[in-house]
């Protein structure tokens, strides 16, 4: 760490910890983390070193635990009002349980202010509710086309493909092949929302917070999805190692998937290192988005943590130091939703696994158009209903349609219910 960069994030700490009246540098403090994957635990561990030295009065103490585990522990500590950890890891999926009634976390719209023109701020709305923003993204999250480009090549499929029309076209060969071009999912909201953002839909509610699960145009979405199935061009095994697994005997080229699958590629197909490229997704039409966004998990601060200022200087060290969201992106190939990193060499560089591509020139490429999305506390509740409708509609019990109206009548009923 060099000594301006020591020096300056010093002195932001010591204004953030004197300006707020909080425990002084001589004061002994331990911050918790709770977090719900590796990564985030090798992020924290590598930079525990480097922030020890500008901040020798604060320990960090960081909790693993299972996703599923970790939130209901926390929702547990909210009711209880005691036993929640100072800064906690909250996925995108899961925020929407603590946005009805008190949220447990601190507002941290002042906070996140003087970074407004450095920081993707459309990353926000994942974690804001009536205009609060309670979490700031680790990542942005661009989602691309991964696709095996051998097969591609062998097929005689030229590489980047515009528009989804012109992919059906153009992947016949490799279907008569017996290889599906691409994997869906049909069990899951997950690939069914990362195009239906890119169609240009908000997602499930509309800017009044009103249920749009059943609108025409996410109907029509749906009913291409099912399309696509139902013609071969796309496969559903309905298992993810399942779908590792015909991937990497060559019997699936394609998947859509943010920045972060890349990680999951390299860890689940280390032996398909050089045999995957990437690419932006086909259009829905000429000059139409070419990317969507899936995923994101935020750093949250909870009202129960004696210590706010300190866990938000450690939040902004480890979320707005060039060095840290670098070593994040090596880590968990997380792309930074930090403008002023979206340049640095090293996420230019090329990658091995994916054919000596410089993979993150194409993130950055894609960054702008990643588009927004409108959230809310029934969020989550939205997400368990479409997935049960893409499931229905998948399997022919019913129609997009039908599927779709049942789980937005269902929905509203659970919100005017409360």
């Amino acid at each position: 760490m060099n000594i301006a960069r020591r020096i300056g994030i010093l002195f932001l700490l010591v204004g953030v910890l004197v300006g707020a009246g909080s425990a002084s540098a001589q004061d002994e403090v331990t911050l918790t983390i709770w977090t719900f994957g590796a990564f985030f635990t090798d992020l924290y561990k590598g930079i525990e070193a480097d922030y020890k030295e500008i901040a020798p009065h604060v320990t960090i103490v960081v909790e693993e635990m299972p996703y599923v585990q970790l939130y209901d522990n926390l929702q547990g500590a909210f009711v209880a009002g005691v036993g929640a950890p100072d800064i906690v890891d909250v996925e995108q999926g899961v925020i929407s349980r603590f946005m009805k009634g008190e949220p447990g976390l601190v507002a941290l719209n002042d906070l996140i202010a003087p970074y407004e023109d450095d920081y993707i701020m459309a990353k926000t709305a994942l974690y804001a509710h009536q205009g609060t923003i309670y979490g700031i993204d680790h990542c942005l999250c661009p989602v691309v086309l991964y696709y095996r480009h051998d097969l591609f090549a062998d097929a005689g499929i030229e590489m980047p493909i515009a528009t989804w029309d012109e992919f059906i076209e153009a992947t016949a060969p490799l279907t008569e092949q017996g290889i599906s071009p691409l994997v869906l999912d049909d069990r899951s909201w997950g690939d069914y929302y990362m195009l239906l953002l890119q169609s240009g839909s908000p997602g499930f509610f509309d800017a009044e917070g009103n249920v749009i699960v059943d609108s025409p145009g996410n109907i029509a979405v749906l009913e291409w999805y099912l399309g696509l199935l139902e013609s071969g061009v796309a496969i559903s095994t309905g298992d993810f190692y399942a779908t590792m697994g015909l991937m990497a005997e060559g019997k699936i080229a394609a998947a859509i998937g943010a920045d972060w699958y890349a990680g999951t590629l390299k860890n689940e197909l280390a032996d398909g290192a050089g045999l995957w490229r990437a690419a932006p997704i086909p259009a829905f039409e000429e000059g139409g988005a070419r990317t969507s966004t899936h995923g994101g998990t935020a750093y949250s601060i909870t009202t129960q943590s004696e210590h706010p200022e300190e866990a938000w200087a450690f939040i902004e060290f480890a979320m707005f130091d060039e060095d840290n969201k670098i070593l994040e992106y090596h880590v968990n190939n997380l792309l930074p939703p930090v403008l002023s990193h979206l340049d640095n060499e090293a996420l230019l560089a090329p990658d091995p696994y994916f054919d000596n591509q410089p993979v993150g020139e194409l993130f950055l490429e894609l960054a702008p158009e990643v588009p927004f999305q409108e959230r809310g506390p029934w969020f989550n509740e939205a997400t368990v209903l479409v997935a049960n409708a893409v499931f229905e509609a998948t399997q022919g019990e019913k129609t997009a349609e039908q599927a779709l109206k049942d789980a937005a009548d269902e929905l509203r009923r659970q919100i005017d219910f409360g």
